[in-house]
């Protein structure tokens, strides 16, 4: 077991139940501001979203709350995560839930029509080769980013991830794009476009990867 998955199943199962459903600190605005962002795309026609680094799920029901009809593949390596999940939604038969390593472009995950990065591709150790699976997976790609792209240095940092309950924290990797990084890998996968969302006030941004 790698380090960054061994991390990520640290929870134990009833911090796991909870985790960014009231256990760290979402941002609710922008969360909001990701359905609105379907709604604008999808309208109230069916659709298939695929969650990379989907955790235990917290972000199906919020979507179905705000009435997106949606069917949801959550993928992830947080064993722990996946358990809340599969507990969570285990008699809806619009949610699946799977153990998947996300950053192998070569890896069959089917097709989805969108693909979701919520606070996830900063915290991954191959990001370019994560979106090289989802671009072969969707025609469109959101990602939904802690800190934007931006006109500086790229920085990863060993950060440490409080996992509740006075246990000892656990690294996990948090990456700050440069806008020149991060225009390669856009590139490297044959981006055409990117539509940006962004909550005034907010740090957050939501982007759309058009192919």
């Amino acid at each position: 077991m790698s380090v960054v998955k061994e991390s990520w199943s640290s929870f134990d199962s009833n911090i796991a139940k909870i985790y960014l459903d009231g256990f760290g600190h979402p941002s609710e605005r922008s969360k909001h501001l990701m359905a609105s962002v379907l709604i604008e795309i999808f309208g109230g026609s069916e659709f298939h979203l695929a969650d990379f680094g989907c955790g235990n799920g917290h972000l199906y029901r919020f979507f179905r709350e705000r009435g997106l009809q949606l069917r949801y593949t959550g993928y992830d390596f947080s064993t722990s995560l996946l358990q809340a999940a599969r507990e969570r939604y285990a008699d809806d038969d619009k949610a699946v839930f799977l153990e998947r390593d996300i950053q192998n472009p070569a890896a069959e995950l089917g097709s989805a029509d969108i693909v979701l990065y919520s606070h996830v591709l900063e915290t991954l150790e191959a990001p370019g080769a994560s979106l090289e699976a989802a671009k072969r997976m969707a025609p469109r790609i959101m990602i939904r980013f802690f800190q934007p792209p931006a006109e500086r240095f790229d920085l990863v940092e060993l950060r440490m991830l409080d996992v509740g309950n006075g246990e000892p924290q656990v690294p996990y990797l948090r990456r700050s794009f440069s806008l020149d990084h991060y225009n390669l890998l856009l590139n490297k996968v044959g981006c055409t476009s990117v539509d940006v969302h962004q909550v005034e006030g907010d740090v957050d941004q939501v982007h759309v990867l058009n192919f």
